[in-house]
């Protein structure tokens, strides 16, 4: 019998800590957050030793926190260290929120940052299959999507993605002009060069210095043989592109967007340019 008060007291006693235990977790996510971000991680650089220690702490507290777990990865994606950063964000996933906001981000990153495009594509239709409308990092997931589909050369389905993309929020919000840049790409590579124009223009319509959607207009323009047209565009996307007018989102200070263009790019083609027009 008294075997079992004694058994029966450690219970209790264990149950009432593990109340404690959880009750405490719950009660100091907000005190752990002000310490060791708010007061510690993010007072210097994500590129700062410090910053990794400091989150370590914050998980030591609360280690099922999906949000820690994805503040510790955006270190390593930013200094292109994908498979740390995985290591970390893998468990953000693992906790995450009944929302999907981890597993977005993993499929974002799949896509921009480790540009794997395959495994973008595939968590990104798991996405859609519950929220069809899905927004991350300003875009839907069918955005990534088609842009995970156009680097693997899969140009119809990057094209009916994108366009579901662009009809999304219909009648409410306006078609943003990386999806109708992105459109003209696909126009672009299908060589239907006179659509791909008139998706440029609708772009540069909303960012007229725009110098990516210059240059590939160029480029369309001299395969329909309007090389001096080509040209004078083509010299305007240098001078924006000198002026950084590039694409503008917040990562592709990281990372290159696909389609992304170089200063030697343009170069190379104005130089091609300029000997085929001399040669007429």
């Amino acid at each position: 019998m008294k075997i079992k008060n004694l058994l029966m007291k450690k219970i209790l006693l264990f149950s009432v800590l593990l109340y404690v235990a959880t009750y405490s977790q719950k009660i100091n996510k907000n005190q752990v957050y002000d310490k060791y971000l708010k007061n510690g991680a993010y007072q210097g650089s994500y590129y700062n030793p410090k910053y990794q220690k400091y989150l370590d702490s914050a998980l030591v507290l609360l280690p099922k926190d999906p949000y820690l777990w994805q503040q510790k990865s955006m270190p390593y994606f930013k200094k292109k260290q994908y498979e740390l950063g995985f290591l970390a964000l893998d468990n953000a996933v693992k906790y995450d929120d009944e929302y999907y906001t981890y597993h977005s981000y993993h499929a974002f990153i799949k896509c921009i940052f480790e540009k794997n495009y395959t495994d973008a594509v595939n968590e990104f239709d798991a996405l859609i299959k519950f929220y069809p409308k899905g927004i991350i990092m300003d875009h839907s997931y069918y955005f990534y999507k088609s842009l995970s589909l156009i680097q693997l050369n899969r140009l119809n389905e990057a094209e009916e993605n994108l366009n579901i993309s662009l009809n999304l929020f219909k009648g409410n919000i306006e078609p943003h002009f990386l999806e109708l840049f992105y459109m003209g790409i696909i126009c672009y590579e299908k060589e239907d060069y006179e659509k791909g124009i008139q998706f440029f223009d609708k772009s540069l319509k909303q960012y007229p210095k725009f110098s990516d959607a210059l240059y590939y207009k160029a480029k369309c323009l001299y395969n329909i043989n309007q090389p001096d047209k080509a040209f004078e565009i083509l010299k305007k996307s240098k001078e924006f592109l000198s002026e950084k007018y590039t694409i503008n989102e917040d990562n592709a200070f990281y990372e290159d967007y696909p389609y992304q263009i170089k200063s030697w790019m343009v170069d190379n083609l104005i130089q091609q340019m300029g000997v085929v027009i001399k040669q007429r």
